[in-house]
């Protein structure tokens, strides 16, 4: 096989396995594309680890997106292990597509390097939590046979309750990552983080009733919140 050596093949048991914090984790250390490739969908050894493998990477996405990366660096596609000439295609494609987005934290992408970088670490750390975990875990499940309950849903709406979790783990991660900085008003978290100050003020005080954030001090009538150092 003759392909592009603009890319670094790591080989894994399954695409199953594939973390969505480690997918964050590469671009957070700069890589400038990731491709996903998988086997054909119903012939997975692990019998589901591809379809599994599809979700993690499409919620990873999304949560990339949201952070300021071009959704268009990380991808998955299929093969069968014995299409040498398509797996040549994919990364050859992939390769050609990244080039034309560029490096990193350039025109195609919503923010600089620095700070795409610090937006990229956020959203690692909400990848890395147990909520998106679960929920993207469930999903098949939630699809096939339905909730405890026995009820079933399509996937658009598995998929909008997956967009509504990643905006507020984003949000409270980088509501988290400002404080531990230094206490701020809801007013100027709002400002600094582009979200709407009511939405703000409902995640700082979610956080409060979690023992996350405290009172630091009032300034012009504004109370100034700060982070809480957590046990363990």
């Amino acid at each position: 096989m003759q392909y592009t050596t603009d890319i670094r093949v790591i080989r894994i048991m399954c695409t199953g396995r594939m973390d969505p914090a480690v997918m964050a984790d590469a671009f957070v250390h700069g890589l400038d594309g990731l491709l996903v490739l998988g086997c054909l969908f119903g012939e997975c050894h692990y019998v589901s680890g591809n379809f599994n493998a599809s979700h993690k990477v499409n919620m990873t996405k999304e949560m990339l997106a949201y952070a300021g990366m071009n959704p268009g660096r990380l991808s998955f596609r299929n093969l069968s292990s014995a299409e040498a000439d398509v797996f040549v295609k994919h990364v050859t494609d992939f390769s050609a597509e990244i080039r034309e987005l560029g490096p990193l934290g350039g025109e195609a992408d919503k923010f600089p390097l620095p700070k795409l970088k610090e937006k990229l670490e956020i959203a690692r750390i909400s990848l890395a939590g147990p909520k998106l975990r679960w929920v993207v875990g469930k999903k098949p499940v939630f699809i096939d046979t339905g909730n405890k309950y026995h009820e079933i849903f399509t996937e658009h709406e598995i998929n909008r309750t997956l967009s509504g979790i990643v905006v507020d783990e984003m949000a409270t991660h980088s509501i988290l990552a400002a404080l531990q900085k230094k206490p701020a008003s809801v007013k100027e978290l709002a400002k600094d983080l582009e979200i709407p100050p009511p939405e703000t003020l409902k995640y700082v005080l979610g956080l409060k009733r979690r023992g996350f954030l405290e009172l630091d001090s009032v300034q012009d009538n504004s109370p100034l919140y700060k982070y809480v150092e957590q046990e363990g």
